[in-house]
């Protein structure tokens, strides 16, 4: 029951990151199940799992608030559908060879570690512009940020395809089709839905404002996860307790995480989602020194706190609706000897 519990706050937890991040939260879920002893590949087809429940509701969630571009979130998502078969067809060969769990958590800790650094990057340029008076420095400084939007842009082969609340506005036909390849590669080698390597690319290569990126990257953790779960399970490597109970807490949690996006700002989402992945690289890399239970706190303790900053503007504001309502007229300038009985 205990360990029932936990997997339950755990999937809350999932659940905040994938409405907020727009990521499935595959790429927490899956390293806090292989620390807490799941082999790596039932940890993989697990998470693929509970993140079909995780990502169909939180696309949902922000369909409603119109922050997706559906027909780019549907393309991406099909075409990724064939690299996910090819990274399991990777896993599976390296567990032959008895080389999965090594591989893949040096994998892990590679790649978080790259985007989060190129994030928290991102995040301290845009702090300085802010703070400083616009100058042709600054709009040289914009444009070099911007250097992976013009070179993607130079890729004029047609077909192409319009994209609203992009900075291009029009885009290659075969560069969504590599992108996606190279997103589901991704999710079946490391037991993710995608979101961590969808969303910096939305961002990043495709100019998507970041509120937007998080729910169309949703629609592609939707059609990984769903292929995923298929392959996965086809091959016996899925846990349905544990799915099932992280999917139950997941659906929490997601109300929470889409609700949250409504008060934070752009550089905040990009800077909170680079301190997770770090937090998780981290964890990761303990667990590979065999360091487990050092590993468990460091990524359970991050990732609550991490919760509490995102859920904190809520917070503050249900709290301030509380006192509203037992005392209005402190809000309205009125001070309380001045209120009257009714």
């Amino acid at each position: 029951m205990t360990h029932l519990i936990f997997l339950f706050v755990i999937g809350i937890i999932s659940g905040i990151f994938t409405g907020f991040f727009g990521v499935g939260g595959g790429f927490f879920l899956t390293p806090v199940l292989n620390i807490l002893g799941l082999p790596i590949i039932t940890a993989i087809g697990t998470v693929f799992f509970a993140l079909v429940g995780n990502s169909l509701l939180g696309a949902a969630q922000h369909l409603k608030q119109r922050h997706v571009i559906l027909r780019l979130g549907i393309f991406l998502g099909v075409f990724s559908i064939a690299g996910v078969e090819i990274g399991k067809r990777i896993v599976l060969h390296l567990d032959k060879h008895n080389l999965a769990e090594t591989s893949i958590r040096i994998t892990y800790i590679i790649i978080l570690i790259l985007i989060s650094l190129s994030m928290l990057k991102d995040c301290l340029s845009q702090r300085k512009r802010t703070t400083q008076q616009p100058t042709g420095s600054d709009n040289a400084a914009k444009k070099k940020c911007a250097w992976p939007i013009q070179l993607v842009s130079k890729i004029t082969l047609p077909p192409k395809i319009y994209l609203p609340h992009s900075e291009l506005g029009y885009v290659s036909f075969w560069v969504l089709i590599a992108a996606g390849l190279l997103i589901g590669i991704f999710s079946g080698i490391l037991g993710v839905g995608g979101g961590f390597i969808s969303l910096p690319f939305l961002i990043y290569i495709l100019g998507a404002p970041a509120i937007v990126a998080v729910g169309t990257s949703l629609i592609i953790v939707f059609f990984t996860s769903c292929y995923g779960a298929f392959t996965y399970t086809l091959t016996g490597h899925v846990d349905w307790t544990i799915a099932l109970v992280i999917l139950v807490g997941s659906f929490l949690g997601i109300h929470l995480g889409v609700a949250a996006t409504k008060t934070a700002a752009e550089t905040r989402i990009k800077l909170l989602f680079a301190l997770l992945l770090l937090c998780v690289a981290a964890s990761v890399f303990l667990r590979q020194l065999e360091l487990t239970s050092p590993g468990k706190v460091l990524v359970v303790c991050g990732a609550l706190a991490l919760c509490l900053t995102i859920l904190w503007p809520l917070i503050h504001t249900f709290g301030n609706g509380i006192k509203h309502r037992k005392n209005p007229a402190i809000y309205h300038g009125a001070s309380p000897d001045k209120m009257t009985k009714r």
